[in-house]
């Protein structure tokens, strides 16, 4: 195997034909083994996502290690394509990673399972059988998008790197929309054009876990007490105790740390203005 790559063969326990991959390969008709692989064997510290459908499309999972008999795991004469998504480049995450043209979204941990593919805002993961399914996801680089648990991307969350696991921001199993969010302000970002939207983060500076809210919230649930800055498209009413009760305060521009408004992890209810 020369210790670098992807080696795969047609018969379980390594026999048969076979045929070494060290760089992608979006459709295995081009060497004749499409549907053909029974066997395989990844270098160690490498990972590679094979697929059902040409392209990186269809159901994909990642394997890593010896898998002697696909047959034991539903993927014996089933791939159509394979691409390395860790190792091989040195150093750690994901440096081999093919690039994306959009969110991927996976129905398993760790990239595994049946895979859908965003490049455009999708207001109902219902129309695409997907709904409540995602349990982790890749994040193109330079892109940053918002994965909301309910539909018409409401109640929403800010990615911008990967997520072996949803579950790490109590969203596994839960979203039902998406969109990209461009630029570094939430102006301009698909769907919300011209709609108030507010992005709460917990940190100051833009920082940590963030929420996208689109309409009034009287009592914040996840993020209630929490928020260390805030994102603004409109104006809007910043107030410390549920029911925009207590002290509240109005923004119609970005405020980089919430303390200045006397309102640092103190936000329990939201408006637009």
């Amino acid at each position: 195997m020369g210790g670098i790559g992807l080696t795969v063969w047609v018969d379980s326990n390594y026999r048969g034909s076979n045929h070494t991959f060290r760089d992608d390969n979006p459709d295995l008709r081009s060497i004749n083994m499409t549907n053909r692989i029974s066997s395989l064997r990844a270098a160690r510290g490498e990972g590679w996502e094979v697929c059902t459908e040409p392209r990186y499309q269809g159901r994909c999972q990642v394997f890593s290690g010896d898998e002697p008999n696909l047959q034991s795991r539903g993927w014996n004469d089933t791939i159509s394509s394979v691409r390395r998504v860790r190792g091989g480049g040195g150093g750690g995450g994901f440096p081999g990673r093919p690039p994306t043209n959009g969110l991927e979204l996976y129905a398993g941990l760790d990239f595994s399972g049946r895979r859908l593919e965003l490049t455009d805002a999708a207001a109902d993961f219902r129309r695409m059988d997907f709904n409540d399914r995602a349990m982790s996801l890749r994040v193109p680089r330079n892109q940053a998008w918002e994965i909301c648990v309910h539909n018409n991307f409401d109640d929403c969350r800010v990615v911008t790197e990967d997520v072996r696991d949803l579950n790490s921001l109590g969203l596994s199993r839960l979203l039902s929309s998406a969109r990209p969010r461009s630029g570094r302000g939430i102006g301009g970002g698909g769907g919300g054009t011209g709609r108030a939207r507010l992005v709460l983060y917990d940190r100051p500076g833009y920082a940590g876990r963030s929420m996208t809210i689109d309409n009034e919230r009287s009592t914040l649930v996840f993020f209630r007490d929490q928020a260390g800055s805030a994102q603004v498209v409109g104006r809007w009413e910043l107030c410390d105790e549920p029911g925009f009760k207590g002290r509240c305060a109005t923004v119609s521009s970005d405020v980089r740390d919430l303390a200045r408004l006397g309102l640092r992890d103190r936000v329990s209810s939201v408006r637009p203005r």
